[in-house]
């Protein structure tokens, strides 16, 4: 009771310098002497034009009790999450008000961003969220199935989810309802604006896994069935390509066909002691060997990216242990036996250029030419040069994998022992490279140290 009555005066108490530092990550004060400066003629007339979108607020909510003597503790994080969370949501309530007067064109002309960096944002966050749940859950060995129910909603939640929450309709159906084509002008300041616009990292906005079919409600909009079950769906059209920011995500990470959720299965702690690694990582693709995609490579690295995270997420929760990766590797090469041979040869120590001993890798990714076409040749080069070959841990792999992605059964990848290197053959599919890598290296980390 006394604890609740302390939190409930802390926040009686808090306001809007408080609420300042947090926005400007400083004092209004600060920001103003460092920032501000004075507005042009132009700029005044423009803002008096608009009064009519201003924000209003209500100035009784708005006052504190000022009396230091009741903040008697510090707000948690917990409840300043709730606050930033509230915050957002009123911003979202009063860009939906003004759809029709503030386009995102303008938005981001102005501020640098717009409604659907507001989306895209969101889905980074449930990113982060499912990082952090397995992060802190590597050292139980376990998720429960609450905690994979989470996790894979989680990384299930896109781009057309996030929208629904920003705009409170599907995007595709503001943009029906109040999307009008630009004029000259705007697009003049907008393309002149260009150096403030926000990026999006195309690898986290990617969805992990199949979604999963569920409803949820705002604090102002309560979606019906018919609604919730739209936005599960992927749009036809493509509804990440917008008008204005929007990266045409579906293009890079497809999503999969409608599959039962991943077996739970369980997560191996690392070795013991200290680990150091170089890790080779071989794109195999005719059109990312002629440099023919726009984007440039993804598989290499999103592979890169999730051997990092687990690593990050071992050191983190083993005390007992630290792995080190010394190097990785990468290169791209065509769907030619010769060429991927000669390259695990190479990184496997069999074929080491003069002074070339560095690259020498523990273990071998390759990314790409695992399925039935005719140019699909990097099972057959890597058997090649094998001296031993490890069937059982790709049958392991297909059989986890397939509970998500029936597709999974149709990889012909091979794995297996070139000298002391551990070679594994991973899909070319980015999302699928990550999918495959995230499975299995924690179980080859005792393979290395064998």
């Amino acid at each position: 009771g006394e604890t609740c009555l302390a939190i409930a005066n802390t926040l009686n108490n808090w306001g809007y310098e408080d609420a300042a530092k947090i926005v400007y990550g400083c004092t209004y004060a600060e920001w103003k002497k460092r920032h501000q400066s004075k507005a042009t003629e132009e700029q005044l007339r423009l803002y008096n034009e608009s009064k009519t979108l201003h924000a209003t607020h209500d100035a009784t909510l708005l006052k504190c009790d000022d009396d230091e003597y009741q903040r008697q503790t510090e707000l948690s994080q917990a409840i300043l999450t709730r606050l930033k969370a509230g915050a957002f949501e009123s911003l979202c309530e009063h860009l939906r008000a003004r759809s029709d007067l503030v386009p995102n064109m303008e938005l981001m002309t102005i501020s640098g961003f717009c409604r659907n960096c507001l989306a895209k944002w969101l889905v980074v966050e449930a990113r982060h969220i499912s990082n952090q749940i397995v992060s802190n859950e590597v050292v139980n060995l376990y998720l429960s199935e609450n905690q994979r129910n989470i996790v894979d909603t989680l990384d299930s939640f896109g781009y057309d989810e996030a929208a629904q929450l920003v705009y409170g309709c599907t995007y595709p159906e503001w943009k029906k309802r109040h999307m009008k084509k630009a004029t000259d002008e705007q697009l003049e300041r907008y393309n002149a604006s260009k150096s403030l616009h926000a990026t999006h990292n195309k690898e986290l906005l990617a969805t992990r896994s199949q979604k999963v079919n569920y409803q949820h409600e705002t604090a102002t909009t309560k979606p019906s069935q018919a609604a919730a079950a739209q936005i599960c769906v992927p749009n036809q059209q493509n509804s990440l390509l917008s008008d204005v920011c929007c990266q045409e995500v579906d293009a890079i990470a497809p999503p999969a066909a409608e599959t039962k959720p991943l077996s739970r299965h369980k997560v191996l702690r690392p070795p013991t002691g200290s680990t150091k690694l170089t890790i080779g990582i071989l794109t195999v693709s005719d059109r990312a060997a002629a440099n023919a995609y726009e984007s440039g490579d993804l598989s290499g690295p999103m592979v890169e990216s999730t051997i990092r995270r687990i690593i990050d997420s071992f050191n983190a929760s083993f005390k007992d242990q630290d792995l080190i990766v010394n190097n990785f590797v990468k290169d791209i090469v065509p769907d030619e036996n010769v060429q991927i041979e000669e390259m695990l040869l190479r990184w496997s120590g069999k074929a080491s250029r003069q002074g070339d001993s560095s690259n020498v890798c523990n273990l071998i990714f390759t990314t790409g030419g695992t399925g039935f076409s005719p140019r699909d040749v990097t099972p057959e080069a890597t058997i090649s040069i094998l001296d031993r070959e490890c069937r059982g841990l790709m049958s392991w792999a297909s059989i986890e994998l397939t509970s998500k992605q029936p597709l999974a059964t149709l990889s012909r990848a091979a794995a297996g022992v070139c000298g002391k290197t551990i070679i594994i053959n991973l899909p070319g599919n980015p999302a699928g490279a990550a999918q495959v890598a995230e499975l299995m290296f924690p179980i080859i980390l005792h393979a290395i140290e064998d």
